[in-house]
């Protein structure tokens, strides 16, 4: 454990994108594993509820998103013990799509444990008690976090 090199947080990023547009599930989990080996604490997007583990970051989200989501990457930076990326989320609702930029960071512990935090644009009323997922998807499309 402990955290991962600069090469395998490097690598995760090259083909995240990739992976999650080509529905490349058990690809995109693995790589995800690859990286996050201890605890995984995630902000999605930060100002809302704390989520926990590594299967609500990967497995929950590709059952939620994964068919309306597609990704870009912009930009990918690797520091120390921290990772931080920008990308372009194009979102389909019915017939409606939408793209923002959102800015996720990475900070792993001497241990291995993660924090993920994003950062993209919300409204207002969603505070920190939301899910923001309810606001994007409906209440009953959502995987609660365990």
């Amino acid at each position: 454990m402990g955290v991962p090199t600069r090469e395998a947080r490097f690598a995760h990023a090259r083909i995240h994108c990739d992976y999650w547009n080509e529905g490349r599930k058990d690809e995109w989990v693995a790589s995800w594993r690859s990286i996050a080996q201890g605890d995984v604490r995630m902000f999605d997007p930060v100002g809302t509820k704390e989520k926990h583990g590594l299967d609500h970051a990967t497995l929950d989200a590709s059952e939620m998103f994964q068919s309306i989501l597609r990704l870009r990457q912009i930009v990918v930076h690797v520091n120390g013990n921290e990772m931080a990326w920008a990308n372009e989320n194009i979102v389909t609702i019915g017939d409606e799509t939408h793209s923002m930029i959102s800015i996720k960071t990475f900070s792993w512990e001497p241990n291995g444990d993660l924090t993920i935090k994003t950062y993209y644009d919300m409204p207002e009323s969603v505070g920190e008690d939301d899910d923001p997922y309810e606001h994007i998807l409906g209440a009953d499309n959502v995987i609660p976090n365990a």
